[in-house]
Parts: C-alpha cells; structure tokens; sequence
C-alpha cells in the first residue's frame, strides 16, 4: 500500500528516474530537447528527447480565441497538432471561487513542436501569451499574460517528463566546480586591460594565465589569454562555473575585453563549443528576501554559470549580521579563511608582479610577506622569493575562497534544486514564495488540478505578544518554539479551500518530518564521534589500533556532516511555507487568511508561554541583540590594558554549545572583562543567533560612530529613558558610556613602525588599531593619528576600526 509519504517523496524526487543529469537545454525555436548528463565512464554526453510545450489558460481565454468561433479553433488545433483538456477545479468537500476563475484549462501539443510554434498558435487564435507592454520606468518588457500561466521550456519539460537535476549526487562538491578571477589594470574595460586571469578546480586544476608585454603585443598576448581561458572551459567541461562578483564585473569586462581587441566573446567561443558563450540582453531577477536585485546572465550551453557574490547577498537577506560580501570579510565570518591566506594591496599588483627576481621573504605558513632590504633581512621562517609569485599565490587564494564560500552557501541551493523543475541558475537566485510555486505547479500538472488565480496582497497582522522588563539581567534562559509556525499549521490544519487534494500540508508534513529524521541521524553520529574522541584521549594502546580508531572518528563525524546537510534545504522549504501563504500575488496557492491565521495563533502562543513561565517565577525580559560588527572596550584581567574588539571575536567558535534547538552558547572562560553602564563586568556567556527582524542604523554625527540594531531593541536615552530606533528624531540625545579611563602606558613600536601602522589602518590592511597603541602615551596617540589623517583617502573602514580611532582622538 502506498501512504502518503512514499507519494510525496517520489514527486519531489522527480519520478523520471535518469540520473547525474547536469542541465537541460531546450530553446524557444527547437523541436527537441537536450539533456546533458554524465556517464558510468564519467564522461559528458547529450541525450535527445521530444519538446511537448503546453500552458495554463483561463476559461476568459478559452470563449475569446478565434473570436469564440468553436469551430475555426478544432480547425486550427488539429493542424497545428494542440489538444486542451479541463482541469479539476473542486471536489465534494471544497470549492474555491479563486479555483473556478483560475487556471482551469491546459492547452498542450500532440507532437513535438518548438515552444516558438506553439506560441504562433495563440498569436493567430488573438490571444497571445505574452504582450509587450511599455511603462515609462522600464521601456518595453514582454510580460505573460494574466489569463495564461507559463513557464520557460525548459521548466515545462521538466514538469511534464519528471526529469530532475542531479539525481545520483549526494553532495554539491561531488560536481565539477570552476572558478576564475581576473585581475585588472582598472575598473573600466574600455581603458583598462587584464593582466591576469586566475582558474581552478575542485578537481585539482590550477592555472594562472598572465599578459605581459607592450603595444600592439600586449594586446595580442591578451587576446591569447582569452583564448586559453575559453580553451580551458572547453577541455575542463565543468558543471558549474563561478567567480565572486562575476556576473557584474569579470565576464562584462571579458566582453568589453574582446570588443576593444576587434572580435566578440561569441566569436572566440564558437571556436571550442557548438554554441557562443554571451549575456543575455533581458534581466534576471535576483530575489533578496523582501527585495530584489536586477543583472543579466552570463549563458553557456550545457553549463551551469553562477555567482558566489549572490550567494552572499542571498545569505545576507536571511542573517543580517552579515554586514559586507567581499572576499576578505565573509571568508572570516564563515570561518572559512584559508590559514596562509596571501593578500596584495590592489594598487601595488602591478608593480610587484613586475619583480620576477627572489626579492621578497615570504611565510607559506601564515601567508605573510616584505621586500628584503638591509634594514629588514630574511627571516627565520621566510623563504626568498619573487613578487609575481606572491601576486600569483595571492590570485590562486582569492579563487580558492570563491570556491569555498560558493561551496558552502549553495550547498542548500543545490540540494533544494534536486527537486525543483528549473535550472540551476534559477534555483539559486529565486525567492521561497517561487519554490513553492513551481512545487505546487508540478503537482497540479501531475494530478490534473487547475491553478488558482493570483489574488492580491495585502497587510496584515496576528496578537501582540507583550515583554515586559528591560535592562541588565543575570540568569537568563532563552525560550523558544521548534519550528513554530509550520508546527502551527499542521497542528490548527490550517489549510486553504483553494487546496482541494490536501497536498500542500502533505508536503510540509513530509518536510518537517524528514527533517526531524535526519536531525535524528545528525545527532546520534555527532554523539558517536564524541564517544569516539573521549576514548582516543584516554587510549593507551597499538598505533594501528589508534589510527582506526581516528578512521571511526572521521566517519561519524561526515555522517553528523552530510545529514546536517540533508537537513537545511528541508528546513529552508518548511519555514518559507509561510511565507508563500501569505503571498498569493506571486504564489497562486497564497492564502492571506491562512498566513493571518498562523500569525495570530503564533502570538498567542508566545502569551501563553509568557504566562506560564511567569506564574511559576520566571520574569520575562527584552533581550536585545547586536549584529556581529558591534565593537566593545574589553579590560584584560591579567594586565589591565584596553582594547575593543568587535563582539563577534568574543564568541568563540571552536567551544560554543548547541542545544537541542541548535541555540549556540559560548560559555568559555574570557581572560577579559566588559564595559558596561556599571562599569567592568565578567562575561558569562555569549549567545549567538540569527534574525530576519529589519536591522536600524543608530549613528553619530558627532563621534560618527553607529551601531547596528534590531527593531525592538532597547536604547537609552540622555535621561536613561528607554527608546527604540523608530523613535529617535535629530534632535535625541543618547546615552553614552563614559569614556574608559587608561591604567597603564605601553610603549613598543619606533616612530617609523607607527607611521606604518597608521597607513596600513587607513587602507583597511588592519582591521582594528593595535592594543599597544591604544594604551600608548598621549604623544604615541598624537602621532599615529596625525599620520592616520595624512594618509586616511575615506576608504570604508569597519566599527572596530572606527571605535579605535574615536578612542584615540578622545
């Protein structure tokens, strides 16, 4: 007998059952689709299927075609090989008016035909699927119409064949990833040439490919250079390719590149694949949470192009202590810095990339570097070498990050794209409500549901939940719901009449629990690997013995590893569910009072919890948050020197505890104190955790300093009056610690060291002044803050940085 979950797994699974497909190709004007996969020998191949296009209508559009001449259309859709059948729009228990002036037909072709076909169709019935329409902010833009619900060929195929992307790969490393860099003499491609071009694998492929030369042959060496690129892409065939900030910036300025040396992307391109490499001219969209960024695509046949800079903003949406989406920052907040990172400031590339002779020391075990002189000899722990060299590691290190942080954050986009009906692309740059429509869409294909009409959508709001107290408090436990609102609604059954087959609580159902499941997994090999480790610091035995047993480690550890992979796209669907409800101008299965419903319940339930706990002694409080960036003075115990650090290098991530509803403590013991309204204060603990809340920017016209905070959180104003961020007018006088006052003078660095490290602060090279200059003496301070205003250009300097300069002035 088949239940409930084994239907719902196998639709999301896709039920064509080929695997290790790449990407799927179908063009507006071809009769056949192209389905790119990878063979048992591991080699790529194309397979040809039947291009079948069909489209949702509306019965406004059925009575309308051929002026509502029924027998012109049989006509016409016998020779042009269209069939149309109606959908089921209600059951015996439930009925919906959205259903019965929804999407009731599906006009689709008997035989293979081009998607450009099918649409002339429509176009000579009077009734096309998509109009051009001018507005006066956008010019002209080819929109669907409302009475017609279509996806892109590629999407329709997948719906109707089952075909899913993929299937076979268990994790997103287990593809063929590319990534590439360029480094430039500038930003403006029309005057500015490459000097280099940085390429890698996670297979093991590295190649820097560098112009040099003067004239007419450096333009030849750079035209030769883009060649061997595309050369590499051809020879490399990878499936996915990706560049940090890509989209906007490397393949535009390859583009621009081969216009100002007399040819064109698409030319060169065509030498090496069957089909050009070029951008699309229609925009993308790039959907950021409530927002939305426009680009245009960078396409190439058989390939999957993505950006790890969308990635980042994507990640930034949904973690809003993620405060910049450079290389070099959220490389440090994902914790993924390389150990022997090498960085070059980008105007001295150039020039040190020139010195091909060994006359710089370099560390291979920290990345660090200098020129060798008289004054500063090599090292112990430096090696000779050249500055193309260090330029060279410095180019391979910044694709070696793009590779890892486009790992990481699209590991989820990945796994969610293996059940979705689009390509790869789409899947990591369209929002939750767009997931779920192309979920529901694929459903209701296979079970020959209409599709309700789009409604419009509105505000709305559940209960208030009330806290009470707000100041410094010890003793704090965090209280919280699992999952709360999809708990919500299958617990109240909050469903929409539009749903008539009950799918949709179905699917979350099935979501929430195989989420559980492999939560489950997670922790029972996460507590075998510590078992594990507890016996290995107490064994006393053989050394083979030994090492199978740090073998057993590390495979307990990738199993806690790969469910907690399996996990999170089943969590991202399940909490974007609500989200979908509530928007049914982009879901057509939203339902404002279902999202309304669930809000309220999900307030009440945040009462009910305040209230117990109350009763039985506990004080509910505000608790307020900062974003990771937010500095603080610290007073180090031992020898009582101040410093500021950002908040986010008080959490110590190598020794936080994660609960049972993966809340994060950190409560190692600090060699620190705080800075507090009362004073100096030990650290108890840190406690991290994400947010989606709107994040206010309080800021400082005088200190020009600001601080990052949520929409409730608690500040105080000059009278200690409590006061939220939407409440603050130009005219609100905050309330500021006073100054800390300095214990003990420190004196270490020469004045030509302190000239130095002035500059590198003012280049953002440091990302906070040093504790021994902010416990220097007055005139140490005077003379690093001359220097630091000599130099200082107004480059974007973090908090930290700022908060360290403010001190110093004071």
């Amino acid at each position: 007998m088949v239940n409930n979950t084994d239907i719902i797994n196998g639709f999301l699974n896709g039920r064509d059952p080929m695997e290790r497909i790449i990407s799927i190709e179908c063009g507006y004007n071809e009769e056949q689709v192209s389905i790119i996969y990878v063979n048992s020998n591991n080699e790529k191949r194309v397979k040809l299927d039947d291009f079948k296009p069909f489209v949702w209508a509306k019965n406004s559009i059925a009575v309308r075609m051929f002026d509502g001449d029924r027998n012109e259309l049989k006509k016409k859709m016998i020779e042009y090989g269209i069939g149309v059948k109606a959908l089921i729009t209600k059951t015996s228990l439930n009925e919906s008016e959205r259903l019965e002036s929804g999407y009731k037909y599906i006009f689709y072709a008997k035989r293979k035909m081009s998607y450009q076909r099918f649409l002339t169709f429509f176009q000579l019935a009077k009734t096309p699927i998509y109009n051009t329409k001018k507005k006066k902010d956008i010019g002209e833009k080819i929109i669907s119409s409302r009475e017609f619900l279509a996806v892109t060929p590629v999407e329709q195929y997948m719906i109707y064949s089952g075909k899913r992307l993929f299937k076979g790969y268990d994790n997103y490393d287990d593809l063929k990833r590319l990534q590439f860099d360029l480094e430039t003499q500038g930003l403006n491609p029309e005057i500015h040439a490459i000097d280099q071009i940085g390429i890698r694998t996670n297979k093991g492929f590295e190649k820097i490919i560098t112009i040099t030369g003067d004239g007419l042959e450096r333009k030849k060496n750079e035209l030769d250079a883009i060649i061997e690129f595309i050369s590499i892409l051809a020879k490399e065939k990878p499936d996915v390719i990706a560049g940090h900030n890509s989209e906007n910036f490397d393949w535009n300025f390859i583009i621009v590149r081969c216009q100002k040396l007399g040819t064109s992307l698409e030319e060169l391109s065509l030498n090496f694949f069957k089909h050009p490499i070029f951008k699309k001219n229609k925009e993308t969209v790039l959907k950021l949470g409530g927002e939305v960024e426009y680009y245009k695509p960078t396409m190439m046949w058989g390939h999957n192009i993505v950006d790890s800079l969308h990635a980042v903003r994507r990640a930034q949406a949904i973690d809003s202590n993620m405060k910049l989406a450079n290389l070099k920052y959220v490389t440090r907040y994902l914790n993924l810095k390389k150990e022997n990172r090498v960085y070059v400031p980008g105007n001295q590339i150039g020039s040190i990339w020139l010195e091909t002779d060994n006359v710089y020391a370099f560390n291979d075990t920290n990345g660090d570097w200098y020129k060798l002189s008289d004054k500063r000899p090599l090292m112990e722990g430096y090696e000779p070498t050249s500055g193309k060299y260090i330029v060279e590691r410095y180019l391979l290190d910044d694709i070696w990050e793009t590779d890892k942080i486009e790992l990481k954050l699209n590991e989820s986009n990945f796994l969610i794209g293996k059940m979705l009906p689009t390509t790869f692309q789409r899947a990591c740059t369209m929002g939750t409500a767009g997931i779920w429509k192309l979920i529901l869409l694929a459903w209701c294909y296979e079970n020959n549901l209409a599709v309700p009409a789009f409604a419009p959508s509105k505000r709305f709001t559940g209960g208030l939940s009330r806290l009470l107290k707000v100041g410094y408090a010890d003793r704090v436990v965090k209280l919280d719901y699992n999952s709360l609102y999809p708990s919500i609604i299958l617990t109240w059954n909050i469903g929409s009449k539009l749903d008539i087959s009950n799918s949709m609580l179905m699917m979350l159902e099935y979501v929430l629990t195989q989420r559980e499941k492999y939560k489950d997994l997670k922790g029972q090999a996460g507590s075998k690997a510590k078992e594990l480790k507890t016996k290995l610091a107490n064994f006393d035995g053989l050394e083979a013995d030994k090492q199978r047993l740090k073998q057993e480690i590390r495979y307990w550890e990738a199993e806690a590893s790969a469910n907690d992979k399996k996990q999170l796209p089943l969590k991202i669907l399940a909490n974007s569910f609500f989200g979908s409800f509530g928007a049914p101008d982009v879901f057509p299965m939203g339902d404002v009072v279902c999202a309304e419903k669930t809000t309220c319940i999900g307030r009440m339930s945040l009462r009910l919890m305040i209230s117990h706990f109350t009763n039985i002694g506990y004080t509910p409080i505000v608790g307020d948050s900062v974003t990771e960036d937010t500095p603080l003075f610290v007073r180090y115990k031992d020898s009582n020197l101040i410093d500021i650090k950002p908040i986010g290098e008080i959490f110590n991530v190598e020794k936080f505890q994660t609960d049972e509803l993966g809340r994060e403590h950190d409560y190692s013991e600090k060699p620190y104190q705080v800075l507090c309204r009362g004073g100096w204060s030990d650290v108890h603990y840190v406690y991290r955790h994400k947010t989606n809340k709107p994040i206010y920017r309080v800021s400082d016209d005088t200190t020009k300093l600001s601080v990052d905070v949520t929409e409730d959180h608690s500040l105080f104003d000059a009278n200690r009056n409590e006061i939220k961020p939407s409440e603050i007018t130009a005219d609100t006088k905050l309330e500021y610690v006073t100054k800390p006052q300095q214990e003990v003078v420190i004196e270490k660095y020469e004045t030509k060291q302190i000239k130095i490290i002035a500059k590198m602060v003012a280049d953002g090279v440091l990302d906070k002044v040093p504790v021994e200059i902010l416990n220097s003496s007055k005139e140490t301070k005077e003379l690093f803050l001359n220097e630091f205003n000599k130099v200082y250009k107004g480059m974007e300097l973090s908090k930290t940085c700022l908060a360290c300069i403010q001190y110093i002035q004071q």
